[in-house]
């Protein structure tokens, strides 16, 4: 168990934390990311933990800790076929002796989306499979109803944005105002994150609201406006602060009250969703290419639109300067060899012609 934390030191009655990740994550300039006006910094949770990286660990130190997820039951969770939180969630249940059971539906088929299908398969994890995201409920009544597993699994939100999920970037926050005392980095005036299933941002808001930081938070979903929206991020904040209260935080008022009273302000970006969930896009791809000349790997599905969004955005000089944060999410661990041989055999969908 973790011991300790900017955010359970607020807390009366902190709930149990795991110790999966090594934290806190380095923060680095990224001049190759400048723009006329803007200088930026890469918040690099990337390199969040040797097992499997990325922000979804952050979420899961606190979920698996408690219940009703911290038994030796499976576990059953919803995404994509490329879904890093279903390959993160497999990781790590791994490592508990645990088993994944995915609701799951067919994205863009790309080669990441296949290495990650492939690894999630190899970690032992069942899926049931669809064709397309409106099919779920179908792959609900097919795992309940008509292909029972022997032992069902706790069901799991989406992407971990439980309330208690959303605990671990919450706490982010708060370690990022931390770099910022120790002059590790300036303090950013806006900070780009991708958005999905709005545990991330909506812990980030309320982080920096209750950490007292004033910033711009440029949320770039990677989902349409009905899967992702303003409201949808008020409800997840309104859910996290609930949690907050009940372990014993001392806040009064409302989420947006909170970030009003810090000067926290956020928008959603649609624009470079492109044709859907998992669709790769030229901005995107491009963003993919330049990173990676210079050490950091995106991938198509969320990072690689965050950072074509900071540099559409960042591009138009709009007078002041100012600092910039991009909070990399993306693990950057290279699961290749995890991969066993014959998983194409369990695959719910054939990948042929995709190296």
């Amino acid at each position: 168990m973790r011991s300790g934390s900017a955010l359970s030191a607020r807390l009366s009655r902190p709930p149990a934390r795991l110790e999966l990740a090594e934290l806190p994550t380095p923060v680095e300039r990224a001049p190759w990311l400048d723009t006329a006006r803007a200088k930026v910094w890469i918040k690099r949770d990337d390199v969040s933990s040797p097992i499997y990286g990325g922000g979804k660990v952050r979420k899961l130190e606190w979920i698996l800790a408690n219940a009703p997820f911290d038994t030796d039951a499976p576990i059953l969770s919803i995404g994509g076929i490329g879904s890093h939180h279903l390959l993160s969630l497999a990781l790590f249940l791994r490592t508990q002796g645990r088993t994944l059971h995915g609701l799951t539906f067919t994205q863009a088929k790309t080669a990441h989306v296949k290495k990650n299908l492939a690894v999630l398969l190899s970690c032992g994890a069942r899926l049931w499979n669809v064709s397309t995201r409106a099919e779920l409920p179908r792959a609900w009544l097919a795992y309940h109803l008509w292909d029972r597993p022997d032992r069902k699994g706790v069901s799991m939100s989406a992407g971990a944005s439980t309330p208690l999920g959303c605990f671990g970037f919450v706490d982010a926050a708060f370690e990022l105002a931390a770099q910022v005392d120790a002059g590790l980095l300036p303090k950013p005036d806006v900070l780009y994150v991708t958005a999905g299933s709005a545990g991330t941002a909506a812990g980030l808001a309320l982080g920096f609201a209750l950490a007292g930081m004033p910033l711009h938070l440029h949320l770039v979903s990677s989902v349409e406006p009905w899967a992702f929206n303003p409201l949808m991020m008020e409800l997840k904040m309104r859910g996290a602060l609930k949690a907050l209260r009940q372990a014993g935080l001392d806040a009064t008022g409302s989420a947006r009250a909170l970030l009003r009273a810090a000067g926290v302000t956020y928008q959603v970006d649609y624009d470079e969703v492109g044709a859907g969930y998992g669709e790769p896009t030229p901005a995107g791809l491009e963003a993919v290419a330049v990173a990676q000349a210079h050490g950091i790997g995106l991938e198509p599905t969320y990072t690689a639109k965050c950072v074509a969004a900071l540099l559409r955005t960042e591009a138009h000089d709009r007078g002041r300067g100012h600092n910039v944060l991009f909070w990399h999410t993306h693990a950057g661990n290279d699961l290749t060899p995890q991969i066993e041989p014959g998983w194409e055999a369990r695959s719910p969908v054939s990948f042929e012609g995709i190296a």
